[in-house]
């Protein structure tokens, strides 16, 4: 599914003052809200605004897009095609590549990968958590991992956000072509429409059982009352039947409210007036949330892991969110001591300024050429 052919254009056919011709997979960015999805997109808008590249948007599907706008400066590539049948494409030498302009390289965002006729292939790997614990992703682990390694065999270069992610790569797939962290950025959050905060925590993440939405709801029975509202925002996943039933047996026993199927609008108006956000994820490939947090002055609790360390030291409250009381105590003391909240709202907005799609397109922009030359 992931094998592409290699290049065939001589490397002194890239006059380095042309535009290059290059490709992203776009599909995330039209039909998903989720963090893959607004990387997707963020990255396009930011490519498109550059000079020295013709991106192309390769956005065949037949789902109906959610989010339809596209960057102006590209070209959009979209028709009715399920994705079922571009194997048969490729077959008569459709490949993705061709379906999208017939460009140089082509860039795979996400965990599901069009096959290419000859362009060279970029690939993001976002995460490489299905090997961490099976449970986290059921019965599509295994799906994940060989579909992983086959992308990976195919890349002429890996894009992680992460170092973490990077040394999980490598772990992985000790022979895999060059690993290049680039993080994402933090610039597309707009401006807060009020510094008030709200008397709400809010906790943003897919329900699925890494984001570890019930070691949060054990934690939250353990604060001291009063308390303020746990609003937790995310859309219903995978392998998460049983989360699931406890967030509304937790909503009709007035604990928390749930946003399933919140809008951006409504997303960063919680955000924005929220007295804290709590990240439990037992683990990230990058972390949009408290990223986002950051930028909007906004404190964060998160796990006690390697990801969010990268992302927070020295910014973040951290706990060790499979330990109920220790993640209680941890909340508890960031809602209470405002010497540590004003520290850290200075601190995260000072961190999430280094984080532009601006340099993330740049460093990528860097990649596609040294891929296409």
């Amino acid at each position: 599914m992931a094998g592409t052919a290699a290049a065939t254009f001589p490397s002194s056919s890239l006059n380095p003052c042309m535009r290059l011709p290059i490709a992203i997979d776009y599909r995330p960015a039209l039909l998903s809200g989720s963090g893959i999805g607004r990387a997707t997109r963020e990255l396009a808008h930011a490519l498109a605004a550059r000079d020295d590249l013709d991106l192309h948007l390769f956005a065949h599907s037949w789902a109906r897009a959610r989010f339809p706008a596209a960057p102006a400066r590209a070209r959009l590539h979209r028709l009715p095609i399920p994705g079922r049948a571009l194997p048969l494409l490729h077959k008569v030498g459709l490949g993705a590549d061709r379906l999208a302009g017939s460009v140089r390289v082509f860039h795979w965002t996400d965990f599901v990968h069009a096959p290419l006729t000859k362009a060279r292939m970029v690939l993001t790997v976002h995460d490489l958590a299905f090997l961490r614990d099976t449970r986290w992703h059921g019965a599509n682990a295994l799906v994940l991992r060989e579909r992983t390694a086959r992308a990976i065999a195919a890349a002429a270069a890996i894009v992680v956000p992460s170092q973490a992610t990077a040394a999980d790569l490598r772990t992985f797939a000790p022979t895999a072509p060059p690993v290049h962290v680039v993080p994402f950025g933090a610039d597309h959050v707009p401006a807060a429409t009020t510094t008030a905060p709200g008397d709400h925590v809010l906790c943003l993440g897919t329900i699925e059982p890494r984001k570890n939405h019930l070691g949060l709801l054990a934690a939250w029975r353990r604060l001291p009352t009063p308390r303020p509202k746990l609003v937790i925002a995310g859309r219903i996943g995978w392998e998460c039947d049983a989360i699931v039933v406890a967030l509304r047996d937790a909503v009709r026993d007035g604990l928390i409210e749930w946003h399933a199927d919140a809008d951006d609008a409504v997303l960063w108006r919680l955000f924005a007036t929220a007295r804290l956000l709590v990240f439990p994820s037992h683990w990230e490939g990058f972390g949009f949330p408290p990223l986002e947090a950051m930028q909007l002055g906004v404190p964060v609790v998160a796990n006690d892991v390697a990801p969010l360390h990268e992302l927070g030291d020295g910014v973040f409250g951290f706990a060790d969110a499979d330990n109920p009381e220790a993640l209680a105590s941890a909340i508890d003391r960031a809602l209470r001591d405002e010497v540590w909240r004003r520290t850290a709202v200075a601190a995260g907005r000072q961190r999430a300024a280094a984080f532009t799609w601006r340099d993330c397109a740049a460093q990528h922009a860097r990649i596609y050429r040294e891929v296409g030359s």
